[in-house]
């Protein structure tokens, strides 16, 4: 089916849910304390949308998958790329998408209990991936896995295919810097700052010194905090996790990654309950967060 990277918001009451990335139990926790039943259906007609980065880290990437491509064909929900959908899509193995290949999960030895893909499962994953829109908006409210630019969001509307959108310009910045003399540095920064698909998938990034190790790899890029400029229509993001408890966002914007992708850290220690890191839903138009675990609070 042909479609916009850049597609319409749903009208009515929403439910935007942070990244999941691969807990599925958490997910059909927060779905029963929304209101929702397995299906997807909701007796006051709410609907669901996802901000990206279904997939990673926990237990049961498949799993969160399938519920999501069933409730988005259903027409009961929408979803957004997210950056490590992308990665997926475009064969980069990363440190946490093993799952993906087959491969078990380890941080320090320890191996995190993950459901591993086959070729089946592999195909019908990639399929629904490059179905999925890069933003959602509406008249009162946008949705986008990382970052929203407005130039480079509505250079979306022309596009069906993310992995083609991305390719185009990065040939088209490989023949701009070809003759710059820019180092691996800022020729990196360079394809994720100007790339339409890349900055809106995982935002806008600036050359740290000293570089810091994170996420499996040496950095010598740090995320800017984009949303301290934003203005205009509310945009609702994950990608920034908040496990710190620092928010991210201002009177236009809010981020909604509470940090449950490092869930499995906590297991490991023995937690099984009363989690620090959270799946958690901004009630449109209410602004109310509400947890998997069954708590709320008013923004």
């Amino acid at each position: 089916m042909t479609h916009s990277l850049l597609a319409t918001l749903s009208p009515g009451p929403l439910d935007i849910v942070g990244d999941v990335h691969g807990e599925i139990d958490p997910l059909l926790s927060l779905m029963h304390h929304l209101g929702y039943n397995k299906d997807g259906w909701h007796p006051n007609n709410r609907k669901l949308v996802f901000v990206g980065d279904l997939t990673d880290r926990g237990p049961d990437s498949l799993a969160v998958v399938n519920l999501v491509q069933t409730l988005t064909e259903a027409r009961r929900a929408q979803c957004v790329l997210g950056n490590h959908e992308l990665n997926i899509l475009l064969e980069q193995r990363k440190h946490d998408n093993g799952w993906f290949y087959g491969e078990e999960f380890s941080d320090n030895g320890y191996i995190v209990p993950q459901r591993l893909a086959n070729d089946t499962s592999r195909n019908r994953v990639l399929k629904f991936f490059r179905s999925l829109p890069i933003a959602l908006e509406r008249e009162d409210l946008r949705v986008i896995h990382a970052c929203w630019h407005t130039a480079m969001t509505q250079s979306l509307k022309a596009s069906t295919d993310a992995i083609t959108l991305i390719d185009q310009h990065a040939d088209l910045i490989t023949k701009r810097i070809e003759h710059s003399g820019l180092d691996q540095v800022d020729t990196s920064l360079e394809h994720q700052n100007q790339n339409p698909v890349r900055r809106l998938t995982s935002g806008p990034e600036a050359r740290i010194c000293p570089p810091f190790f994170a996420s499996g790899k040496t950095r010598h890029e740090q995320r800017v905090h984009w949303w301290n400029d934003h203005k205009g229509i509310f945009c609702v993001f994950g990608h920034y996790s908040i496990a710190d408890g620092k928010p991210r966002g201002n009177d236009s914007s809010f981020c909604i990654d509470y940090g449950v992708g490092k869930r499995w850290t906590e297991r490991r220690n023995g937690t099984t309950s009363g989690f620090a890191l959270k799946l958690a839903a901004l009630r449109w138009p209410e602004k109310l967060v509400v947890f998997d675990e069954g708590e709320s609070k008013q923004l």
